[in-house]
């Protein structure tokens, strides 16, 4: 039989004393809060801000594809709050929340930053300025001398 050594066993939630216990689900609870919240917060931003139909689908399928992530992270943290997971996961969920906290961030930079569009652009380039003629109307005239002089 395998044994482990107190490094080990200490990481194991249910063999720690009760105060590191809560601290440690208190942890969990606030970092699972957050991560929703600024989830929420990107997938709304995903249907409210965008500019034509395009970038209403690319946005919608960034949103379908977060949701369905943090979805299989939130089976896996059902799973770890029940015991039903090695308590060597927790590292991972950590990564996990991570890593969707950085795509958020990334999306809600994408959907909020006004975007560098180049002069060519139709949609975002300034209308042209009005050109000042390269002649005068007077020049388009022949010249007009006085009378008596030639």
């Amino acid at each position: 039989m395998p044994q482990t050594t107190g490094a080990e066993s200490a990481a194991l939630i249910n063999e720690v004393s009760p105060e590191t216990r809560s601290k440690i689900r208190v942890i969990h609870i606030l970092l699972t809060l957050f991560t929703i919240g600024v989830v929420l917060t990107t997938v709304i931003s995903a249907v409210i801000f965008h500019t034509d139909q395009n970038s209403l689908a690319a946005n919608a399928f960034f949103a379908t594809t977060l949701s369905l992530i943090v979805i299989s992270q939130g089976f896996m943290l059902f799973w770890y709050f029940r015991g039903d997971l090695d308590p060597k996961f927790r590292y991972y969920l950590y990564y996990a929340a991570f890593s969707t906290l950085l795509i958020c961030i990334a999306g809600n930079l994408f959907y909020h930053l006004p975007v560098a569009c180049e002069k060519t652009c139709p949609t975002c380039a300034p209308p042209p300025a009005p050109q000042a003629p390269t002649h005068s109307p007077a020049s388009t005239h022949p010249p007009v001398t006085p009378a008596g002089q030639l």
